[in-house]
């Protein structure tokens, strides 16, 4: 694949599609993981993807201690096999909480955190359907991430558990409102120097790779870079597990700075439509790469 072809196919990068996905998912009074709401939410994004023709969509689910009760909680996985077994995962969390996060009543939309990488891993599964990929792929839905990473805690043990072949895995949490500056997309490597966030040494080579892979195609789409470390989402888990992870992340979760970070006012209209589609883009090229498309 040309640079001309590859920029064909990023062009299929709808702004109409994320903002009709996320304001659907911001529409749900709360996500919260203890709320009976959620599951509805999930429900949507289970049906957006069996509507695109995956057949291979389903929920997995666990039971998990949130404020000392136990809820069957629900992550949504939806795969398309490739040529191989090798496997891509590309994941984001989809619930939310306020800054309270014991209050699973108040109006949460969960805009940025997390339905602009929500709303970003439907279009990127919508416009893969119709590729013919090298190595399989997952797109990982996760729920309980606010209380624990509970649902990538979960997943990533199931995959380790079955044997399966991660070869990559990229988590998108909260890229739509850029904070560094207005084009400027955060990097998450596997290269945290504190031990807390970077449990297996011997994958941190691969992800630094990884992300000058993605650091190379930034210009591509027309954005900046950054390059940060991992920290607190939900690639930790499988990071933990000896896996090759990375992130992409806007910079907006400080609650100082950004007023809308956990908040009943992190709504669609504080989204940057054009920076989602940008990052959304950026994903899509580096999957193609990564699959050994172009």
């Amino acid at each position: 694949m040309n640079e001309s072809e590859l920029q064909s196919i990023l062009e299929e990068v709808s702004t109409e599609n994320l903002k009709q996905y996320l304001n659907r998912l911001s529409d749900f009074h709360t996500r919260h993981s203890k709320s009976p709401i959620l599951n509805e939410a999930g429900k949507y994004i289970l049906n957006e993807l069996k509507g695109l023709g995956y057949s291979n969509t389903l929920f997995h689910y666990f039971k998990s201690t949130i404020d000392n009760e136990e809820f069957e909680l629900r992550n949504i996985v939806c795969e398309k096999k490739g040529i191989d077994d090798q496997l891509i995962m590309v994941c984001a969390h989809y619930d939310c909480i306020m800054n309270n996060k014991e209050d699973s009543n108040s109006r949460a939309p969960g805009a940025n955190d997390n339905g602009s990488g929500v709303s970003a891993l439907i279009e990127l599964a919508r416009i893969l359907a119709n590729k013919n990929l090298k190595h399989s792929i997952q797109f990982v839905f996760f729920s309980g991430e606010e209380q624990g990473l509970l649902g990538s805690k979960n997943y990533a043990s199931y995959i380790k558990e079955n044997d399966i072949d991660l070869y990559r895995l990229i988590n998108l949490d909260m890229i739509g409102y850029p904070f560094l500056a207005s084009n400027t997309i955060i990097i998450e490597r596997d290269n945290n120097t504190d031990g807390r966030h970077n449990h297996v040494r011997e994958n941190d080579t691969k992800s630094i790779e990884l992300g000058e892979t993605m650091k190379d195609m930034t210009s591509t789409v027309g954005l900046q870079f950054h390059l940060d470390s991992i920290y607190d989402s939900d690639y930790e888990p499988f990071e933990k597990k000896g896996y090759v992870v990375i992130g992409v992340y806007d910079g907006s979760a400080d609650p100082r700075k950004n007023p809308h970070y956990h908040s009943s006012s992190d709504l669609p209209e504080n989204i940057n439509w054009d920076y989602l589609t940008s990052v959304t883009k950026l994903i899509l090229a580096v999957v193609l790469k990564i699959d050994r498309f172009y």
